[in-house]
């Protein structure tokens, strides 16, 4: 197993979970980096690209389906010496002691190829108060992540009465160091160049939250 590489393992992982053969195409993200699905901003994909489908229809027109693994994360990493992968924990505060409870939005750069597996978070009351009675750390901040520029996408996202748009209750979506609040799926993608938006709603003076992003950076050759 040692000598077979990433691949090697890879197809070892799905093919002794009964989930997909070696010779079946690769799952991930693409090599392009786009999005899964249309976005919501104005640089996101055409709908007329990747329109919203039916599963009955791709079936029908005998698009194969397999189960595999999406929780948790089960990405898509490249078989070369020339790539190398790199963990890096990207973390943002907001908020502090004499601050006011307010939203604010901080925008992190992709200077490498990133993976993003994961995000946790934390607060604290830093005027020394202490937590308010009942209340847990997540529960002091809500919060919402979006994909910017070529990728347009929001990560968080309202549904039924609620706008797309929306801040969500920290706990809904972050995790801990303990337990992170992973990705389904294959994490998000996130090509060099590109940014994420954390937006971060305080809900009381003086809380000072912290939000971790968990990536694998990706780094080989200059190409192009």
């Amino acid at each position: 197993m040692a000598n077979q590489g990433w691949r090697g393992y890879q197809n070892f992982g799905v093919s002794a979970l009964g989930l997909a053969s070696s010779n079946e195409p690769d799952l991930g993200v693409p090599s392009t980096g786009q999005s899964s699905r249309p976005g919501t901003g104005p640089n996101a994909i055409n709908a007329t690209q990747l329109a919203p489908d039916s599963r009955a229809a791709n079936m029908a027109a005998g698009i194969p389906y397999q189960m595999v693994p999406a929780y948790p994360p089960f990405v898509r990493l490249a078989n070369s010496p020339d790539v190398v992968y790199f963990p890096r924990f990207r973390s943002l505060v907001f908020g502090g002691n004499g601050v006011a409870a307010a939203t604010t939005t901080q925008q992190v750069q992709f200077s490498v190829p990133t993976i993003i597996l994961a995000r946790t978070g934390s607060a604290y009351d830093a005027s020394g108060a202490g937590l308010p009675v009942g209340r847990s750390s997540l529960q002091l901040f809500r919060v919402q992540f979006s994909r910017v520029g070529s990728q347009t996408d929001l990560i968080d996202a309202g549904a039924g009465n609620v706008a797309p748009n929306i801040t969500v209750l920290a706990e809904n979506v972050l995790g801990t160091a303990a337990l992170p609040g992973f990705i389904p799926g294959n994490g998000t993608f996130v090509d060099t160049g590109g940014f994420i938006n954390v937006t971060c709603q305080i809900l009381l003076n003086n809380t000072e939250a912290h939000v971790t992003l968990w990536c694998l950076e990706e780094y080989g050759p200059v190409r192009g």
